[in-house]
């Protein structure tokens, strides 16, 4: 569940307004539970009128408050959530009988004066003055709450009215964004209550000039918001520690496009170089700039595709999951991230950069240059080889040298001196016994690596009667390169990389 919540509504109608401003404001306290009873399980009463009002208010199911009671279904829980659903629902009581004893039986709210009613300025507010004045509003007014958890609030310091109300102002203009109204026609009244398990400020908004209106990515800019701001510091903290992973993405995929680039051995190495020659291929039959901001949709598919690809390999595989780990839980401070899979890398617009450098890569490389063979490497082999054949020899002379009978010292001695003049160690018996062991694995080991060089090496020298935009890494077929494209789009959401213009959002007033 996310640490934050934003509950939002709206109000076409204002004659019930003025009650809810009073409300908001002077809250009086009521007796809590004795401890004993605290934990007791929730009463048949309780349990009927919360059956009641969720089947009524489906939008409370969202509630912190409604979690701690599903969570646990005591006498405390269910009072707490009751007392949530008739603070945000207090306009609209009266649609359900039984909140009507909560409302008037509420915990204390703290007052500022005489009221504990705040606003953008710090000046004297009349209650009844700003009760008309909301009362007599001809337009939209939305009704918000922010609620917080006990141990968050108190952790950070928002569990008094000066707190969030620095908070409300210190982000006027995000709130006025959220709403699309401008921020000099935003007009708000907040009112602090500290309640036992989640501690929340009531809004009101209004517009004093164009009518605004609230969509849901207007309720989520909230959220957004808010959540930023509360919890600056760690959202501080996981940032740094997602974009060191984000920067270590970016140099393991240049590391390894450049491996590919060098033409080493490595996994999938020609059907990675089979990806990039597609996208050379197709990229430069556009105009304009070879960015994937400025690709068509079918470029970009394709781009995506290769990244998807890309992306298997077993290191990037591993530093992406760490970066979503981290991502995953610095939205969780607003978000519910529960169960929710990953975005895939290709998707994830944080993460573009990685696409330009696939383009970038692809212009740059020339698929018809002849591999190079490096000479010191087969120069190295072929004395390890030797290495091996000398070694072999050795331990075969030896084993002979054990069946010759040696039955004078001198001529022991003899052969003693020039097994030392040949640089060979004594051992216990007079022979050699810390030589290398030759390895006939290690031995055929080197014979291949020494024929696939020398095969390279006799396809440099062949002329090539192809021509030059003919040759291919692999042969398409090789790779099933359209059945995996194809299985990829179908796989796809379309819509994810259209950016939807806000007369196609639906706009709505109701809690999220």
């Amino acid at each position: 569940m996310a640490k934050i919540i934003v509950s939002c509504r709206f109000q076409k109608s204002a004659k019930d307004m003025a009650d809810l401003i009073r409300y908001m404001a002077t809250r009086e306290g009521v007796e809590k539970l004795p401890n004993s009873k605290r934990f007791n399980i929730t009463s048949s009463q309780q349990h009927d009128l919360i059956l009641s009002v969720v089947k009524h208010f489906p939008q409370s199911k969202k509630f912190l408050e409604y979690d701690d009671y599903y969570a646990m279904p005591t006498k405390e829980n269910a009072n707490e959530f009751l007392d949530a659903v008739a603070e945000r629902y207090a306009d609209r009581a009266d649609e359900l009988k039984g909140l009507v004893s909560y409302i008037s039986n509420r915990p204390g709210v703290e007052k500022l004066g005489s009221h504990g009613l705040f606003t953008q300025f710090d000046m004297p507010i009349d209650l009844d003055t700003v009760a008309e004045r909301v009362a007599n509003h001809d337009g939209v007014i939305w009704t918000e709450v922010v609620s917080l958890r006990r141990e968050d609030a108190e952790r950070l310091h928002f569990n008094n009215a000066e707190a969030w109300k620095n908070l409300v102002r210190r982000n006027m203009n995000e709130i006025a964004k959220a709403h699309r109204i401008k921020v000099e026609d935003l007009e708000w009244y907040g009112a602090f209550h500290n309640t036992t398990h989640h501690p929340h400020i009531h809004l009101v908004i209004l517009s004093k000039g164009q009518e605004g209106f609230l969509s849901e990515k207007g309720i989520k800019e909230l959220r957004c918001a808010f959540g930023q701001d509360i919890f600056r510091d760690e959202q501080y903290k996981l940032a740094t520690i997602e974009t060191g992973y984000r920067n270590e993405l970016k140099d393991n995929l240049a590391d390894l496009l450049q491996q590919i680039q060098m033409r080493q051995s490595l996994p999938n190495a020609d059907y990675y170089l089979f990806l990039l020659r597609k996208i050379k291929d197709e990229i430069q039959q556009q105009k304009g700039k070879k960015l994937y901001g400025y690709l068509p949709r079918k470029s970009k598919k394709l781009v995506d595709f290769a990244l998807h690809e890309f992306a298997k390999d077993s290191d990037l595989a591993e530093i992406y999951s760490k970066w979503n780990e981290v991502n995953r839980e610095k939205l969780s401070l607003y978000y519910d991230t529960k169960d929710k899979p990953d975005v895939p890398i290709e998707k994830n617009p944080e993460l573009r950069s990685l696409k330009n450098l696939l383009i970038r890569t692809a212009l740059s490389m020339n698929f018809n240059a002849p591999v190079a063979v490096n000479t010191a490497r087969i120069g190295f082999l072929f004395s390890m080889l030797a290495k091996q054949i000398v070694n072999s020899a050795r331990k075969r002379l030896d084993e002979l040298n054990k069946m010759m009978p040696l039955t004078e010292s001198k001529e022991r001695e003899k052969i003693r001196e020039k097994k030392l003049a040949h640089g060979q160690k004594e051992g216990a018996d007079g022979y050699g016994t810390d030589d290398e062991i030759y390895d006939s694995q290690a031995a055929e080991g080197i014979l291949t690596m020494l024929d696939y060089l020398i095969s390279l090496g006799n396809q440099e020298s062949e002329p090539d009667n192809e021509p030059d935009n003919e040759v291919d890494t692999l042969p398409e077929e090789s790779y099933d390169f359209d059945n995996a494209y194809a299985e990829y789009l179908d796989d796809e959401d379309d819509g994810y990389e259209d950016d939807l213009d806000d007369e196609d959002e639906e706009y709505f007033g109701l809690s999220m």
